[in-house]
């Protein structure tokens, strides 16, 4: 059978590591099933090693250290696309060598020379975005000195083939962002996670243990968790946190100094094993796309309380699959973490509601098989 490669380009940060890294090995296990070849493009350490582990080829591109071009820096422009020729020069280099039938790219400054690249030699384009686009990409794309990326971004998107957003929330929100303008060939396939339920049914959760999964920064609302959960054990103080990711640790190690109960466990290779081992999730992110740790705990049954922000709500129903709560507010965290505990029968109920709501709605293989699948199959679509 004819090798059928695909590019998966999730270009960023060598230190960066987090849910939209996770996601190209996700993808990549259903390509290989489905019989593609997936080769992972991109400058995380992290994500190399772990493709590499999995069996998967990788290439490593051409990176700009410099990702904010707003205010004075609009002057240094010319340099940034001089760095764009260098990397569509590459692209062309590596499909020539490669001959894909797909690149998937998920990452801006790739969005504009890998699409010009692949689209010179014919090859599909797919982009995928875990909202970026919303959270930073494509701010001010209509003021008229501003964002000079992100117009060309929303104008090479009609030479996609398909532009795939995460969840229906971040789509919508990006639409209105940059309305009046559009990004062509849109469509919404939500993130998913495997069922692996079956592999922990047998791990026994730490009473009045919460547990946090990503990485540990500002935005991820580490500061509302560290004082909510204070809260908490002035009530509960057998109650545990227990924290897994890199980031700020050495700062939020000190906002936590002298509660003895919160626990930062480094970043974990088995993070399912984490949540199986707590009762309670916790996602108190400021800005979410569809976060894979909040799909990965619906999928484990577990408890959870999430922030209202991204896609968050389209897995968590308040007081139905779990407790939505404000962002940047610990006393409304706080609140959510006590009611987990006092409330024991109506959480255990919620808990098997998310369990069903990611069986509906969340199961990967199911999202790569009827809505995925389709995309890499067929030929080149029509404008």
């Amino acid at each position: 059978m004819e090798e059928r490669t695909v590019f998966l380009v999730r270009n960023v940060a060598s230190k960066m590591f987090g849910g939209g890294e996770i996601y190209q090995l996700e993808l990549a296990e259903e390509l290989k099933k489905a019989g593609f070849s997936p080769v992972v493009v991109t400058n995380s350490r992290e994500l190399l090693d772990r493709a590499k582990k999995s069996g998967f080829k990788t290439l490593v591109p051409p990176y700009s250290e410099r990702q904010n071009w707003s205010g004075w820096r609009n002057v240094l422009l010319p340099k940034y696309f001089v760095f764009q020729k260098r990397l569509e020069r590459w692209y062309k280099k590596e499909i020539e060598k490669f001959k894909p039938v797909v690149v998937n790219i998920q990452s801006r400054d790739d969005m504009i020379a890998g699409t010009l690249a692949a689209k010179k030699h014919g090859v599909k384009v797919l982009w995928t975005d875990h909202a970026d686009f919303k959270n930073w990409v494509l701010w001010n794309v209509n003021s008229r000195f501003k964002n000079a990326i992100g117009k060309k971004i929303i104008e090479l998107s009609s030479d996609t083939d398909k532009v795939i957003f995460v969840s229906e929330r971040i789509e919508e929100e990006t639409r209105k962002l940059i309305a009046p303008k559009k990004l062509q060939n849109s469509v919404v396939i939500c993130n998913g996670v495997e069922d692996e339920l079956d592999k922990y049914r047998v791990v026994n959760a730490e009473p009045m243990s919460f547990v946090f999964i990503g990485r540990v920064v500002r935005e991820k609302g580490m500061e509302e968790l560290i004082d909510a959960f204070r809260e908490v054990i002035t009530k509960y103080p057998e109650a545990t946190l227990n924290i897994y990711g890199d980031g700020d640790i050495s700062y939020f190690k000190e906002l936590g100094l002298g509660c003895k109960n919160i626990c930062f466990k480094g970043v974990t290779k088995e993070p399912l094993r984490a949540l199986a081992e707590n009762q309670v999730f916790v996602l108190p992110s400021h800005m979410e796309g569809l976060s894979l740790s909040l799909l990965d705990a619906a999928m484990m049954g577990k408890k959870i309380i999430a922030t209202d922000v991204g896609g968050n709500n389209e897995v968590i129903k308040d007081k139905e699959t779990g407790l939505i709560v404000p962002a940047k507010n610990a006393d409304k965290l706080a609140e959510a973490m006590i009611w987990m505990l006092e409330n024991k029968k109506e959480a255990e109920k919620m808990a098997k509601n998310a369990r069903k709501r990611y069986e509906e709605n969340f199961d990967f293989d199911k999202i790569f098989e009827e809505k995925m699948l389709p995309l890499y199959n067929r030929g080149k679509e029509k404008k």
